[in-house]
């Protein structure tokens, strides 16, 4: 299985494809127990109320089997370094929901965290 640092790179590669003018960007990539990568990034919300269901993580939750692993980057568009990407309470439900097994995120420039998801 490739590295977490080689996935989370390409979920960055994936979160500045992103249109829109943003700060940061936000991209997820998961790995299903069927050995399927699925990913998803974060989009613009037309109403705040709307917002966090346009999360990466939670767009991608929809796309994953029990047993998933799950990368998730946060990018500066200025400078691409990585940021804090760790999800949020409501996404991190949400993938735990999915039956998730591993969440890795990112926290700064070549370091990143894991989340044990108990099954």
């Amino acid at each position: 299985m490739a590295s977490d640092k080689k996935i989370l790179s390409e979920a960055a590669s994936l979160a500045v494809s992103t249109k829109d003018n943003r700060t940061f960007l936000l991209g997820a990539i998961g790995l299903r127990a069927d050995g399927v990568f699925v990913s998803s990034r974060n989009i613009a919300a037309p109403d705040a109320t709307l917002s966090r269901l346009n999360h990466a993580e939670a767009r991608l939750s929809r796309k994953l089997t029990p047993g998933s692993t799950v990368w998730v980057a946060r990018v500066s568009r200025l400078d691409g370094s990585w940021a804090m990407a760790k999800p949020c309470k409501a996404c991190e439900v949400r993938l735990r929901g999915a039956g998730v097994s591993r969440i890795v995120y990112t926290i700064g420039p070549s370091e990143w965290g894991v989340i044990a998801c108990e099954s």
